[in-house]
C-alpha cells in the first residue's frame, strides 16, 4: 500500500469545440491513524470510525485490539489503525484529529498518560519524515515501533509495507517485538467488535 504516483494534470476535451485544456488535479495523500479509547470504549471507537468515513473518501481498518493501560493505572484500551486517502494537507488532517477528539469528549488539558474517551494520532502521512512543528506532528510517529498497541494493528493492516526510516516491514517489526517480549500488556483481538469500513 505505497503512495500512488501523482499525476498533477489531466487533459479535458470540450465537447462543443473539441479544444483540449490542461486541468490541474489535487494530489491524493495516504494517511494512517492510530485510534484508542478506554472510556466507553466501544461507543467511542464506533463514533470515531463513523467520523473517519464521513471525512475521508477511502477508509480501511485493522482489527480492534485490547491492551492494558500503559504508563498509568486505568481501564484497558481498545486500539486500532485506520488508513485513509485524502486531499487534505498534514496540518488540515491534524486539525481534524483535534476537532474529532473534542467532539467525542476529549479534554486536551489531560495528562498524556491518562484515561481518554478518544485519542487519534497521525502515524504516517505518505512516507513523510519530519520533525514536529506548531501545526503538525513528528512523523513517522515514534509509538509505531515502541508501543505494541500501535504496532500490532499496523502489522495487521499493512504487514508488508516498509517503515519509512528503518526499511523493514511492520510484520518484521512486530515479530521482533514479540520475540523480545515487548508485547506484554496486549490482551488480544476484540472479536466481538469487527468494524468493516
Amino acid at each position: 500500500m505505497n503512495p500512488r504516483p501523482f499525476q498533477p494534470q489531466t487533459v479535458w476535451v470540450c465537447p462543443l469545440c473539441a479544444e483540449s485544456f490542461k486541468v490541474a488535479r489535487q494530489e491524493v495523500q495516504q494517511v494512517w491513524f492510530g485510534l484508542g479509547s478506554n472510556l466507553q470504549r466501544e461507543r467511542h471507537i464506533k463514533a470515531a470510525v463513523a467520523a473517519l468515513e464521513q471525512a475521508f473518501t477511502t477508509v480501511r481498518l485493522s482489527h480492534v485490539y485490547e491492551s492494558e493501560a500503559a504508563g498509568f493505572a486505568g481501564p484497558p484500551f481498545y486500539n486500532l489503525v485506520a488508513w485513509v486517502e485524502t486531499q487534505r494537507t498534514l496540518a488540515e488532517v491534524q486539525v481534524w484529529c483535534k476537532q474529532t477528539e473534542q467532539a467525542l469528549g476529549r479534554a486536551h488539558d489531560n495528562e498524556r498518560f491518562s484515561s481518554k474517551t478518544m485519542d487519534i494520532d497521525i502515524l504516517l502521512y505518505n512516507d513523510q519524515v519530519c520533525e514536529a512543528t506548531e501545526s503538525t506532528p513528528k512523523l513517522p510517529r515514534g509509538e509505531i515501533l515502541t508501543s505494541p498497541y500501535v504496532l500490532a494493528p499496523m502489522a495487521d493492516l499493512v504487514p508488508y509495507m516498509q517503515h519509512p526510516e528503518t526499511g523493514k516491514s511492520y510484520r518484521e517489526h512486530w515479530l521482533a517485538m514479540q520475540q523480545a517480549g515487548g508485547d506484554e500488556g496486549m490482551l488480544g483481538v476484540v472479536e466481538s467488535l469487527w468494524l468493516k469500513a
